[in-house]
């Protein structure tokens, strides 16, 4: 029974495990337990319980499910011959049912120390995050299940677990099978640590340029997309890419990594041939007329449009802009516990980053801007953020999703040479 929870617990886990991979190096990824508001897999995974020291859980929740299965796998005790002699026999069966009740001791010891993490967990997505992961679910179920069943049928108690271990660790060790399992196991556990994605890995990653033919498709497919005219004067830039964007959502966190490369080696090449501007599309019904309700986690957007739009008349949009980044997962998560609390919170660091003292008197002066563009968006039907336009030209994959960077960087290109040719 426990080998069967700890292998449908490594099913579980490294499901996680692969999601969370997924949902770091493919921003356009959506996860299938991704199913609503309240059970989103992303959004736990993200949060600040879904690693520790930037390794996920979900990994760290395969390695604990493979470790009780090879214990259980090794503790296959056996009844003794029924040749043998009584006395043998017992003698026999009681060597037997040391070392079993050895193994199951060691079982219900790393069991209760999951145990413990999954209700830490458990109680950080119930009350903290208010979301649940179905596949967080499942390995919780499993450890329940070896904690329960290794508790049941281990009559050794854990205080003899440091006296035994060592002398089984020694009779192990004289085991060649054993000696394999455990090398491959220790590998593969670091390895697995070592290079497993950090967050914003996909971004920092140079992406590979593609192929001239897969360029000629691309800007075959570009010029036949429509154009509109966003009203946005150029300036002498040859290129006008325009965002629509909400400072609490994590793609847009995300392309602004992924693109920044792109637009500072134009910014270096050819200074002034791109125009880069940015529209707020907060996804809070307070401030966005065009939605109906507030995507929960973004309580604290209006006020974090705002206080951009503070800073850019200070000169410090570029802090701004770190801090909302910084703590955006913070803040997507004040927001889900409802009430002010994002939002109050993004006042705190208007202040402390830009030393405003009367936020709300200012942000009814920001309104009115922010409002223009969030009209601009509703007349151009943006139902995501990001949403980019380059030259009137939205920037999407068939998908409706943001453009990867390389693929960034051949529209903006075609534009310069569509501009050099007239």
């Amino acid at each position: 029974m426990i080998l069967g929870f700890s292998l449908l617990g490594l099913a579980f886990a490294g499901a996680s495990a692969w999601v969370h991979y997924r949902v770091l190096t493919d921003p356009h990824y959506i996860s299938p337990c991704d199913i609503n508001a309240k059970f989103n897999c992303t959004q736990v995974y993200l949060s600040r319980f879904g690693t520790v020291q930037g390794v996920p859980v979900a990994l760290g929740g395969v390695i604990w499910f493979a470790l009780v299965a090879l214990v259980a796998g090794f503790a296959k005790p056996t009844p003794p011959p029924a040749s043998a002699s009584v006395q043998g026999a017992a003698a026999d069966k009681s060597t037997k049912l040391a070392a079993a009740n050895s193994s199951g001791a060691y079982i219900f010891a790393l069991a209760t120390i999951g145990l413990a993490a999954i209700l830490y967990l458990g109680y950080a997505s119930l009350f903290v995050l208010k979301t649940y992961c179905v596949l967080c679910l499942g390995t919780y179920v499993s450890v329940i299940g070896i904690f329960v069943t290794s508790g049941l049928t281990t009559p050794v108690g854990l205080t003899r677990v440091p006296v035994r271990l060592l002398g089984d660790l020694r009779d192990l060790m004289r085991k060649p099978a054993f000696m394999v399992v455990a090398i491959l196991y220790i590998a593969g556990a670091a390895s697995a640590v070592a290079f497993f994605p950090r967050e914003g890995a996909q971004a920092a990653a140079a992406p590979a340029a593609p192929s001239a033919d897969m360029e000629k498709l691309f800007a075959d497919a570009w010029a036949q997309q429509p154009r509109v005219d966003l009203g946005i004067p150029a300036d002498g830039a040859k290129v006008v890419v325009v965002k629509f964007n909400d400072w609490l959502c994590p793609s847009c966190k995300m392309a602004a990594m992924m693109y920044q490369p792109v637009l500072d080696k134009y910014q270096k090449d050819a200074p002034g041939a791109v125009k880069y501007v940015i529209k707020d599309w907060p996804w809070n019904a307070d401030c966005n007329f065009n939605i109906t309700a507030t995507i929960h986690g973004h309580e604290g957007a209006c006020n974090a449009a705002a206080a951009v739009r503070m800073a850019r008349d200070r000169g410090k949009a570029d802090a701004m802009i770190e801090w909302l980044f910084t703590n955006q997962q913070r803040l997507g998560e004040l927001g889900l516990r409802g009430g002010p609390a994002a939002a109050d919170a993004v006042k705190q660091g208007a202040q402390e980053v830009l030393g405003v003292t009367d936020f709300d008197a200012e942000y009814v002066k920001k309104l009115p801007e922010m409002r223009r563009d969030i009209a601009d968006g509703g007349a151009l039907k943006v139902q995501s953020t990001p949403t980019f336009f380059i030259n009137g030209v939205r920037a999407a994959d068939a998908n409706g999703n943001y453009l990867p960077a390389q693929w960034f960087d051949v529209a903006i290109k075609l534009e310069i040479a569509k501009a050099a040719a007239k």
